[in-house]
Order: structure tokens, then C-alpha cells, then sequence
């Protein structure tokens, strides 16, 4: 028969604090032991010290090699995405053809993401050391047409983020989602990456920039060119 309050020795350096609980009660302390009344409040605060350590590791995935037909499927999604990315120019001013094409698009974009949400889960970020530039390259342009699910490109920004330390992903990549995400969150860009058409029909950062007197040199740390060529090689269009 189980007594209750049981009282045990315990050497309390070896016990972490997480785990010794608010309501433990100190009867004696004599060196480094002391007496303390065992309550079931400690075997709640452990199972919260656990699950917050799986939730940890589960949050920092580890890049793995995709497999060749997640690779080749990669490859079958990027040429979709890019084949809608080309509108016919002579029908611009046809509503039924804008329509269509944005509808066409939308549906490929969530049915692609969809699909990179999967190998995320299972296999996280593919890094370049573990998968090449081609096949990172291909699943960074999938995330950045995803603009309808952001919290998955924020998701993925953090991840490219733990990459980017370890020099596994390009950091041009990494810059034009960060400006992604902070335009579909209604936020200053950082790089100037993201371009709209002002009143006189030129293309220009859009959304505004954050440090507008740093932006070159936030770009060169970033692999990017200068901000004013980069917008004049739209313009020359």
C-alpha cells in the first residue's frame, strides 16, 4: 500500500529546476540534500518539460535529400507555375482571358503548395548541401507564389532562416521571400525586392522600403545588385 506524502532524500543538484515544482516543500536542507514532500504536481510539470522538448525538436527539422520523384514533381510544378507566369501580352485588355488565367493560376499555386507542405513535414527545407541548387531553387519559387497561405511562406522563412546560417540555402532567396512576407502582411520591404506600377505606369518598390538609405547595402549582403538597376531592367521592358 502506497503511503501518502512519503518522504524521500533527494540531492537537489542533480535535479534540473524545471522540474522541481512551486508547492515542493523544504522540511530540512542540510548541505546539498534536503528533505521534500513528493506531490503529484511534480509529475505534471515533467510531462510539460517533455512536451515542450519534443515541440523544440520538432520545430528545428533537419534538412534531408528528397527523393527523385519528389525532385522530378519539383520540376513538373515549377514548369507549370512558370508556363502561367507568361500571359499572352495582345489579350491583356480581354476580361475573360485575365479572368481565366488568375483563375487557372490560383488553382495550380494552392494545389503546388499543398504538395511542398508535404515534403516540408517530412523531409523539412531542402537545403543545397543536401539536395542541389536546382531542386532548393524550385521549392523557394513555389513558396513565393503561395501568397494566399502566409503563414506557410513565414513558416518557411524561418526555416530558410536556420539554413541560411549554415550557408544551405541562397540568400537572394531568403531576401525575396523576407520582402514577400512583409508585403503580403502589409509591411515595409527590407531588400526591394517587390515591384508595383505607380500612377505614371513605372515600376517601383512596392511596398515602400524600411531603410531606404541602407537598401544597397542590405542588398549586397544578400547577393543582390543595386536597387536602381534592378528596377530600370523592369523598366526598359
Amino acid at each position: 500500500m502506497v503511503q501518502k506524502n512519503k518522504k524521500y532524500r533527494i540531492n537537489l543538484c542533480l535535479l534540473p529546476n524545471v522540474l522541481i515544482p512551486e508547492k515542493l516543500k523544504i522540511d530540512s536542507v542540510k548541505g546539498t540534500e534536503a528533505t521534500i514532500k513528493i506531490r503529484k504536481s511534480v509529475f505534471f510539470k515533467t510531462q510539460i518539460y517533455f512536451v515542450f522538448i519534443v515541440i523544440l525538436f520538432n520545430s528545428c527539422k533537419i534538412s534531408k535529400p528528397y527523393s527523385q520523384e519528389m525532385k522530378t514533381e519539383l520540376v513538373r510544378m515549377y514548369d507549370k507555375d512558370q508556363q502561367l507566369q507568361d500571359w499572352d501580352t495582345k489579350r491583356l485588355m480581354d476580361d475573360k482571358y485575365i479572368d481565366s488565367m488568375e483563375f487557372e493560376m490560383d488553382k495550380v499555386v494552392r494545389a503546388n503548395c499543398e504538395t511542398i507542405k508535404k515534403y516540408y513535414k517530412k523531409y523539412a527545407y531542402p537545403g543545397l548541401k543536401e539536395n542541389g541548387r536546382d531542386t532548393s531553387v524550385k521549392f523557394w519559387l513555389l513558396v513565393q507564389h503561395s501568397d494566399h497561405d502566409v503563414v506557410f511562406q513565414e513558416e518557411m522563412l524561418k526555416a530558410m532562416k536556420r539554413e541560411l546560417k549554415k550557408n544551405n540555402v541562397l540568400p537572394r532567396n531568403y531576401a525575396y521571400l523576407y520582402d514577400r512576407v512583409k508585403k503580403n502582411k502589409g509591411e515595409k520591404q527590407l531588400y526591394g525586392t517587390q515591384l508595383g506600377r505607380n500612377e505614371a505606369g513605372y515600376m517601383v518598390p512596392d511596398p515602400e522600403l524600411e531603410f531606404p538609405g541602407k537598401v544597397d547595402e542590405l542588398r549586397k549582403e544578400m547577393g543582390l545588385g543595386k536597387l536602381k538597376d534592378y528596377v530600370d531592367s523592369f523598366n526598359k521592358k
